[in-house]
C-alpha cells in the first residue's frame, strides 16, 4: 500500500503529474486509488498495489522511482507499507 499527502492547492499539479506518470510494468496487475482530505495535512490518498507473486522486489523500484517524480511538488511526502489479505495473514499463525 502506497499512502501520499499533498497540501490542497497543489492538487492540480498532482493531477497532472499522474497523467503523464510511466504506464505500469505488466507485474503490476492492479492499482486502485483512494484519496480524502486529511485536514491540516491536505489530501491523503491510499494506494491499493497488487503485485505477481515473486515480482515484489522489482514493483518496489518502480514504484519508488515514480514516486520520487512526484517529491518536486512541495509537500508531498510518501510511504509503501506491505500488506497482506487475510488467508495470508492466516499463514503466519500456522
Amino acid at each position: 500500500m502506497l499512502t501520499a499527502w499533498y497540501p490542497y492547492p497543489k492538487t492540480k499539479e498532482v493531477v497532472e503529474k499522474t497523467v503523464s506518470a510511466a504506464q505500469l510494468p505488466d507485474y503490476i496487475k492492479k492499482w486502485q486509488a483512494f484519496g480524502t482530505p486529511d485536514g491540516n495535512n491536505g489530501m491523503k490518498v491510499y494506494n491499493l498495489i497488487m503485485v505477481e507473486k515473486d515480482k515484489t522486489d522489482e514493483a518496489l523500484i518502480f514504484i519508488s522511482k515514480l514516486q520520487s517524480e512526484f517529491t518536486v511538488i512541495d509537500g508531498y511526502v510518501w510511504k509503501i507499507e506491505p500488506c497482506m489479505g487475510v488467508q495470508d495473514a492466516l499463514k503466519v499463525l500456522e
